[in-house]
């Protein structure tokens, strides 16, 4: 008598499990999890909880993140990256030293074979070191260059030049100008910039050069 109740329970839980693995298939099959039980909509079915009906297939590897949010947590944002540090500009470099130069004839400085500066003399050069003063800021170096032409012997040039630049500078220095930044030189005849041959040439060769070296304004 009680064989047939428990061949139909048997039955039965074949008939449960068969419906179950043939589910699982389905799903999978479908592209779905076979960790669930999915209704004809394709929507993975809910109990009275609201939870996913989960196959006995089920475990962690099959899981969804619709069902088991849980096991999906969201990656953490990456760190923002530091500020990049601020490019810091190098100031221009300062322009280099502006020479200065001018030529001033003997003959608008000396009388004719003297190394004393004129009363006009005098005026032109304290007429151009306003004028550089004007130009630049400051002063680094300021050379002075005697040049004689050619008539006479090269010795007697060559101590004239040096007098008559030697006398530029003390005049220079008389105004103010810084004795420490100051080079005397002279060149005697050796340096002409005209023909000796020449009256023109030679009243152009009886020169004193003054160049200052400084910074522009």
């Amino acid at each position: 008598m009680n064989k047939h109740p428990r061949a139909f329970s048997t039955t039965l839980a074949l008939s449960s499990l068969l419906v179950a693995t043939l589910t699982a298939f389905s799903a999978q099959a479908a592209g779905m999890s076979p960790g669930y039980v999915y209704d004809a909509s394709g929507k993975a079915a809910r109990d009275s909880a609201g939870k996913c009906v989960q196959t006995p297939a089920w475990n962690k590897d099959n899981a969804t993140k619709e069902c088991h949010p849980e096991l999906f947590p969201e990656p953490k944002a990456a760190a923002p990256e530091p500020a990049p540090a601020p490019v810091v500009v190098a100031p221009p470099p300062p322009p280099p030293p502006t020479p200065k130069l001018m030529v001033f004839e003997a003959a608008a400085l000396f009388a004719v074979n003297k190394a004393d500066l004129s009363p006009a003399g005098k005026e032109k050069i304290k007429e151009y070191r306003e004028q550089t003063r004007a130009e630049l800021s400051s002063a680094k170096t300021v050379k002075i260059t005697g040049h004689t032409d050619s008539s006479g012997a090269s010795e007697y040039n060559q101590k004239l030049s040096v007098k008559r630049a030697e006398a530029v500078r003390d005049y220079l220095i008389s105004l103010g100008a810084d004795a420490s930044k100051m080079e005397v030189s002279g060149m005697g005849e050796t340096n002409p910039i005209a023909d000796n041959k020449t009256a023109a040439g030679r009243t152009k060769n009886r020169r004193v050069e003054v160049e200052v070296t400084g910074t522009a304004k």
